[in-house]
């Protein structure tokens, strides 16, 4: 409570609000535009002179703030009756969180899965009840008989990471442990079955419930504390009857329905320990667990066939519509190579359908292209902070290699075939299906025919992994089907059923937050999509935000520290984007009439910062007679109305200081976010809280997967919300017919259109 704003206190026409010392001040005459104080109590900066001139790129209609002050609009920064509307609600939100967790019993615990109870505080609990976040999978997807565990707080890692390990006195154990399969790749199911004897000297007679079968790779690991993934009998049994669709049992058998992607490593093998509970044979240290396991059975080892086969396959574009990035990972190093050829010149009787999925043999008359391209990877020491720099179980796996090829002068608007490959001494590995993908329309160029869009888009943010459920005890029940891979399969039918130019994934992507795995799952999970359609990325907090250093604005102080730590070394190294910024954090691109500038909310964004600075010389280059539209994407939002916290409206209310007047100034049709696990369309010409007020609409599309935000969660009373929807996983999709007509929906699982709205404009 020692951070609740002030009530504020008007003095004459101007108010000051305490928000970590941040000065809005409105004593300024309504034709005189006054520049706040920054947080550090520095004097207000000066506007930038450049921002009067017109700003029409070359033909556009831009309007400098001499015309807005001719056309006698007032743009102070904030009116007082909207300032307490947004505090007041505040003050009673926050006395009410207060007196919540004060009350709030304590979570439920998780069957040995994950951390007890004293260990979390009531005050997370009550966070993830308003806001919740996906669970994050461990690397074998295990459950108990709540749900899913979440790898970041699973209480049996900490209990084998100091727990005491023996060899088992053989001649006592008759337990033999087995796969059924000796080789796989990744994906294959996989099935373990143990079986048990007698044993003599008093020793139990069975499995345990408490016992453990842990994951070790390289099958000859010394270290019994290295394992991949590890699970107790009763987790086991949860997770396969999960699986199978009943309860469950006391059968000795896990069926692995997807062997995961474990990239560089050889083989591996499965063990089983006895747990035991001992009196003093074990070290001090380890006396206030006062366990130790027995190892009593192991797998053949399992050799991993998949080393030199592509995965996370996905393509994006360069910035020219003659290009496009094509990515890949595999677990081996080699030469990354792409073949490729424009799909009219595949002379071949085989159906549609058939046709991309020939092997080369079969295609020898194709006169393909061959390109090479370039590798990268990363290591848990390129991370900032733990668990992202972690070498525990659970975290930090291989990336493997990541490949990036470039294909260049490629004709627009053309359907193209291709396959990826990696060389090696051998010969090569090529993946085993082709892929198409349609070459980007070039910049100004209008619709193929009358009825159809020059360009289309998909936008949406916040989605999570396929295995990612609800917060455990919170929310509704999980549906059948997980809403991220939902949405996926959404995107995947438009795709198959309309033209659809690129996807957008505004941040908050695959929530790793740290445990590497996650990524591979993510990317396997969009890789139908992705391999057809070029991905763009923005980062979000889930991406980058870290405990030590990075963009910590007064504004916004503990809502840009995140536990993950990953500071956006993942992100920038798995996806390819134009080079005319900084890497994946900020850049921009024209795709026919529109052209997108994406940026970073976690990365500074205040006046005379390098990424202010790029945006403002980004819109003013825009060339508004080839692309009228301007959309500009940043994880998060400058309006939404939920109220989980009150860090959240600060927030806003610092980006609307920094940058809305670019915004505005430059002209920016739409502002597309996340952030907040909910959907929202604000009114048009939203600008300083003000409808028709020459500003952009903003639309927050959080629904890619992500768990959505709770009920309990309060809404701002504001005038700027046009639509608002916290029921439907979904996304939004931008169709640009001409230099007029901009059409945007929201598409809800399932496939019905529950918002949409057209903007015109004379450009």
């Amino acid at each position: 409570l020692t951070h609740v704003p002030a009530i504020l206190k008007p003095a004459g026409r101007g108010i000051h609000i305490p928000f970590h010392n941040i000065m809005m001040d409105t004593e300024a005459s309504d034709k005189e535009f006054r520049p706040l104080l920054h947080g550090d109590g520095t004097a207000p900066m000066e506007l930038n002179t450049s921002l009067l001139s017109n700003l029409d790129g070359g033909g556009g209609g831009g309007r400098s703030i001499e015309q807005g002050e001719d056309e006698d609009k007032t743009h102070r920064r904030r009116q007082t009756p909207t300032m307490v509307f947004i505090v007041l609600p505040m003050i009673i939100s926050i006395v009410g969180l207060f007196l919540a967790v004060l009350f709030m019993p304590n979570a439920p615990t998780n069957d040995g899965g994950s951390s007890p109870s004293h260990i979390q505080s009531h005050q997370h609990s009550l966070d993830k009840k308003l806001h919740a976040v996906p669970v994050t999978p461990s690397l074998l997807s295990v459950r108990d008989r709540h749900g899913l565990l979440d790898v970041r707080h699973n209480y049996l890692y900490k209990k084998l990471k100091h727990a005491a390990f023996r060899q088992a006195e053989i001649d006592s154990v008759k337990i033999l442990l087995q796969s059924d399969r000796n080789e796989v790749e990744f994906g294959d199911a996989l099935t373990l079955t143990w079986d048990h004897q007698d044993r003599t000297n008093n020793h139990r007679t069975i499995v345990n419930e408490e016992d453990v079968l842990a994951l070790y790779c390289p099958a000859e690991e010394a270290d019994p504390r290295r394992f991949i993934d590890a699970a107790t009998i009763s987790q086991v049994r949860a997770t396969h009857a999960h699986r199978e669709k009943n309860e469950p049992t006391t059968k000795n058998v896990w069926t692995i329905p997807s062997f995961p992607i474990l990239h560089g490593e050889e083989t591996c093998q499965f063990r089983l320990y006895a747990h035991s509970v001992v009196g003093g044979a074990i070290h001090e240290e380890e006396r206030d667990l006062d366990n130790q396991y027995a190892l009593v059975s192991v797998t053949d080892p399992i050799s991993l066939t998949s080393n030199r086969n592509p995965t996370g396959i996905h393509i994006s574009l360069t910035g020219k519509a003659s290009e496009m990035f094509i990515q890949f990972i595999t677990g081996d190093s080699g030469e990354p190579l792409v073949e490729i050829c424009k799909k009219s010149d595949m002379h071949s009787t085989s159906s549609e359908r058939e046709r991309t999925l020939l092997h080369f043999q079969e295609m020898v008359e194709v006169n393909w292209a061959k390109l090479k391209g370039e590798s990268t990877s990363y290591a848990a020491t390129d991370m900032c902070n733990e668990p992202a720099n972690s070498t525990d179980p659970g975290y930090f796996v291989s990336p493997g290699h990541l490949h990036t090829v470039k294909a260049t002068n490629l004709e627009p608007h053309t359907d193209y075939v291709y396959r990826v490959g990696l060389g090696f001494g051998q010969g090569i590995q090529w993946s085993e299906n082709y892929y198409e993908f349609f070459s980007s329309p070039p910049p100004g160029s209008g619709p193929p025919s009358s009825n159809k869009p020059a360009v289309a888009f998909l936008a949406l943010a916040d989605q999570g992994c396929a295995e990612s459920n609800y917060t455990r005890g919170y929310g509704p029940a999980a549906p059948t089907v997980n809403p991220a891979q939902q949405v996926t399969d959404l995107i995947a039918s438009m795709i198959d059923n309309q033209t659809i130019g690129s996807i957008h994934y505004i941040g908050d992507l695959s929530y790793a937050d740290g445990a590497a795995h996650v990524w591979d799952v993510w990317m396997d999970m969009i890789q139908p999509i992705a391999s057809r359609v070029p991905v763009m990325v923005g980062v979000g907090n889930h991406e980058y935000d870290h405990s030590h250093g990075g963009f910590q604005p007064d504004w916004g102080e503990g809502s840009f520290k995140s536990e993950g730590g990953e500071c956006g070394v993942p992100i920038s190294k798995r996806f390819a984007v134009p080079d005319n910024g900084n890497g994946v954090f900020w850049y921009s691109y024209d795709q026919s009439l529109v052209h997108t500038a994406v940026l970073s909310t976690e990365h500074n964004l205040t006046m005379g910062s390098q990424q202010h600075m790029w945006l403002e010389k980004d819109l003013a280059s825009v060339n508004r007679t080839i692309t009228p539209w301007v959309v500009v994407e940043m994880h998060r939002p400058l309006y939404n109305p939920d109220f989980f916290d009150w860090l959240g409206p600060m927030v806003s209310e610092g980006l609307q200081i920094e940058i809305e007047y670019l915004l505005y100034t430059y002209q920016v049709d739409l502002v597309l976010s996340g952030h907040y696990h909910s959907y929202f369309r604000s009114c048009g010409g939203l600008y300083d809280y003000q409808c028709s007020n020459g500003g952009p609409t903003f639309i927050t599309v959080g629904t890619g997967g992500s768990p959505l935000d709770d009920d309990q969660i309060s809404l701002i009373p504001n005038q700027y919300t046009e639509f608002y929807d916290k029921t439907n996983w979904g996304v939004g999709k931008v169709s640009v017919f001409n230099s007029t007509a901009l059409h945007w929906e929201f598409i809800a699982v399932g496939g019905n259109i529950t918002d949409d709205v057209w903007l015109t404009r004379d450009h």
